[in-house]
């Protein structure tokens, strides 16, 4: 009977995110959790050791997308196998505040949840920080649910999720009126708060649309190599010929949208102009420093020139992810131009992966070596916004993940949340979907839309209450190697959130508070 808890519970967790299943992360949210520890009460011996293999095989699952050896390399195998141990031995450690029979006291219940929390926002500082799994994504199937984000965040989300599981761990080992009351209060909780949420601020929204395409090229690693830039520009001004009809404020392309960096005169102007043949205007103004280069009589261009021209001739703002060279540092970056402009704005990703964008041990480069990775970008230093039409916050790729990044943005007067993103490193994989949950997440944390433009899917738009405004994908459903531009009328509807305000400071001071509790498990 303990290994059919076991495995019912494993399979609700384990499954139970909402870009596999919603209904089934519903579920999971409600009562996935209790079913294990109902299993484990009835084990009085090694407890520790069931709970943390339990959450281990739990972890093989959403992190499936991760043992994707294609251009990691067979390393990303120990890199998998070492991260779930670690999120196993964590959740372990629960087990050690669970009484040998009976129920638990309320405010055990409270300690053991605050403790979970402080185990998984601690997880943000680690090495280059790890944002993925926390258990508050199995209350994020649907809008109605995820709007107690934008007051407690993705952690206060957790919190709810492993004190309404212990609850029902509660009603299952001594059922009462009054413990299933309990229970059912803090269940509905989240849905009763969010419908409130939801109506109050569509009472409240105007006719505030803003115009966005977003290109997905839908080309991995190595084709960005394989593919000539030529025929890439080509493609990228193609796929844009489709909006040339439509009033455009912004156009986003992904992260390492073009090989080289950004401002390196490396395409010979005339040769390139006869390849794309590609109506952009009169592009002579721009053939000056330090978008061009004059050598042996012939004017050299780079791919700031590019989009420059691109800006020029749709006058639109565009948000481009580029690679950026500064002496002797490189930066993988993220570029505004606007139509006309003399400078773009360049932000510095800061949230670097390692092994793959920067070296966190020397004695590391011989591994990394034998894969081909030699190049590493420079960690970026603040926040910067892009001034334009909209105050825009602007990250790259992994750093959607993590609240306090995207936070920052916000707190510095941002109206729309920017993503340039390169998912393809792990293709054919859930990754993007899970990456774009979380992005959805940052946008109802702070009460501002979100767009994001990806080489290989999921390019979306969506808004301040983390509704997806429009995504790309096929008549089949199909997102992740479609090609093309998405035209989107977004809302640009934003609101103030408490979570803006304070951060994870409220969730983290609840549960350092909430420790003093674990005395009494």
């Amino acid at each position: 009977m303990t290994l059919l808890f076991f495995l019912l519970s494993w399979t609700l967790v384990a499954w139970g995110q909402p870009h596999i299943s919603p209904l089934l992360s519903l579920v999971a949210s409600s009562i996935g959790f209790a079913l294990f520890w109902y299993g484990l009460s009835r084990l009085k011996q090694r407890r520790y050791i069931w709970a943390s293999l339990w959450f281990f095989a739990v972890q093989l699952v959403q992190l499936s997308w991760l043992a994707t050896p294609t251009y990691q390399g067979t390393y990303i195998f120990f890199v998998y196998g070492g991260i779930a141990l670690w999120l196993g031995a964590e959740f372990g450690i629960l087990a050690l505040f669970f009484p040998k029979k009976g129920p638990l006291r309320f405010r055990s219940i409270l300690g053991i949840a605050a403790l979970w929390i402080l185990l998984e926002w601690s997880r943000l500082f680690v090495l280059c920080g790890f944002a993925w799994n926390p258990v508050g994504l199995a209350l994020t199937g649907f809008p109605v649910s995820t709007q107690l984000a934008s007051v407690v965040g993705i952690f206060g989300l957790s919190f709810v999720v492993m004190v309404v599981n212990l609850l029902a761990y509660n009603v299952m080992v001594m059922p009462s009126k009054r413990r299933v009351s309990l229970y059912g209060s803090f269940l509905l909780f989240p849905y009763l708060f969010g419908l409130g949420h939801l109506q109050f601020h569509e009472g409240r929204k105007g006719e505030n649309l803003y115009h966005v395409a977003l290109v997905q090229t839908a080309l991995l690693p190595d084709e960005k190599e394989e593919v000539h830039p030529y025929l890439q520009w080509n493609a990228i001004f193609t796929y844009l010929e489709g909006c040339q009809s439509k009033e455009l404020d912004l156009i986003v392309l992904p992260e390492y949208a073009l090989p080289f960096s950004s401002h390196t005169p490396v395409y010979p102007f005339e040769e390139m102009q006869m390849v794309v043949k590609k109506e952009l205007g009169d592009l002579t103004p721009l053939l000056r420093a330090p978008l061009a280069e004059k050598r042996d009589k012939k004017w050299y261009v780079s791919n700031a020139f590019w989009t420059q021209a691109i800006a020029n001739f749709y006058r639109a703002e565009v948000v481009i992810g580029l690679d950026a060279i500064e002496g002797e540092n490189s930066y993988n970056a993220a570029f505004h131009f606007t139509p006309d402009g003399e400078l773009a704005t360049r932000y510095d990703k800061r949230i670097l992966l390692p092994l793959a964008e920067y070296l966190p041990f020397n004695f590391l480069r011989p591994l990394v070596a034998r894969y081909g990775i030699s190049h590493f970008f420079t960690h970026g230093k603040e926040v910067k916004l892009a001034e334009g039409k909209q105050r825009m916050g602007l990250s790259v790729c992994y750093e959607e993940c993590f609240p306090h990044i995207m936070r920052e943005g916000r707190r510095k007067g941002a109206k729309l949340f920017v993503n340039v993103t390169n998912d393809g490193w792990y293709p054919a994989s859930r990754l993007p979907e899970e990456h774009f949950i979380h992005g959805r997440v940052r946008a109802i944390e702070n009460g501002v839309p979100l767009v994001r433009a990806c080489n290989t899917g999921i390019t979306a738009g969506v808004d301040s209450l983390g509704r997806t405004a429009a995504r790309f994908e096929s008549g089949e459903g199909k997102f992740e190697f479609e090609r093309g531009a998405l035209f989107i009328p977004l809302d640009l509807y934003s609101f103030s959130t408490l979570y803006t305000f304070w951060g994870d400071a409220f969730i983290v001071l609840i549960s350092l508070g909430c420790l003093v509790f674990l005395r009494d498990c």
